[in-house]
């Protein structure tokens, strides 16, 4: 090849790379619907990401406000349980030191009645935020709980306050059950030989030694209480039949002293008119029924009374 040709195919060359440089920088262009889908989509997902964010928001403060509203539900519930319990536990704070065994009971539970609650000012208003109403509902709960635990010493301190009332009232019991005991005992040894039936006096020794077996073996309040009335039904049954018995003594001295009354009063009588009218005899000594009568020799003055 000639020089000529050569130099022709290397401007021939260049003319094709400046050619194909030149369609190569007219396809390189900015993708603008590309950019756009992205942009969009970026939208779509940023709007999704902030729906869920307030559909999360919503739903929490749904939560909160229903929890907060149970809360207070809880409160009322335990407030009622509350005041049941005061009621129950009125008469035992009554109760004087000299009733119960335990008088620290009864200051425990003076103590436990005079509890007052803690009362939150605020309510579930659904105005409000959820971390708001969460910390409402936090308040509430912890007065429900402490309220609770009130309640269960309150029970608590009521039981042992009661435990400690019977135990007195056995012990009283015991005691009167040992003075009745030596007031039978008594009974038993005055009635002998005054009674119509001797029988009444063995079953109050019968149940004399019933009681004092009582005492040693500890019972319960019930059989306390039943051997004193039983007690007591024997030892009135021994009093009627030694009432019974001094009436009729009473009733045969009075028929005695009716049989003997008119002869005396004859007596006395006769005693009156022995003496004459001519004063053979002295005057009636008060005190001393007794009279002088004159001597055989002295004649009666009234003949004709004597024919």
């Amino acid at each position: 090849m000639s020089v000529g040709e050569h130099v022709e195919d290397d401007v021939s060359l260049a003319e094709l790379s400046a050619d194909d440089a030149d369609e190569v920088a007219v396809h390189r262009h900015i993708p603008f619907t590309r950019i756009a889908g992205i942009m969009l989509a970026l939208v779509t997902v940023t709007g999704l990401a902030t729906g869920l964010v307030m559909a999360k928001k919503n739903y929490d403060h749904r939560e909160a406000l229903t929890s907060c509203n149970q809360a207070i539900k809880q409160s009322d519930i335990v407030r009622i349980e509350w005041n049941k319990a005061l009621k129950q536990a009125e008469p035992y704070a009554k109760l004087q030191d000299k009733d119960v065994r335990d008088p620290k009971s009864l200051e425990l539970l003076g103590k436990i009645m005079q509890y007052q609650s803690s009362v939150s000012t605020e309510n579930c208003d659904p105005s409000l935020t959820a971390d708001h109403l969460d910390r409402t509902r936090a308040e509430i709960e912890k007065a429900n709980n402490q309220l609770r635990i009130q309640t269960r010493n309150l029970h608590d301190t009521v039981d042992t306050v009661k435990t400690s009332q019977e135990q007195q009232q056995i012990d009283n019991a015991r005691s009167l059950l040992s003075q009745t005991i030596e007031d039978a005992d008594r009974l038993y040894k005055e009635s002998e030989n005054k009674v119509r039936d001797n029988d009444t006096r063995a079953r109050l020794n019968e149940q004399i030694t019933c009681a004092r077996f009582m005492v040693r073996d500890h019972q319960n309040l019930d059989v306390y209480n039943r051997t004193i009335q039983d007690l007591n039904e024997v030892m009135q049954t021994v009093r009627d039949s030694m009432t019974i018995v001094g009436n009729e003594y009473i009733s045969d001295a009075g028929r005695s002293d009716d049989s003997t009354q008119p002869g005396s009063d004859s007596q006395s009588s006769n005693r009156q008119s022995a003496p004459s009218s001519e004063g053979l005899s002295r005057p009636v000594m008060r005190g001393n029924p007794t009279w002088d009568v004159p001597g055989q020799s002295a004649a009666p003055s009234f003949p004709d009374r004597l024919g």
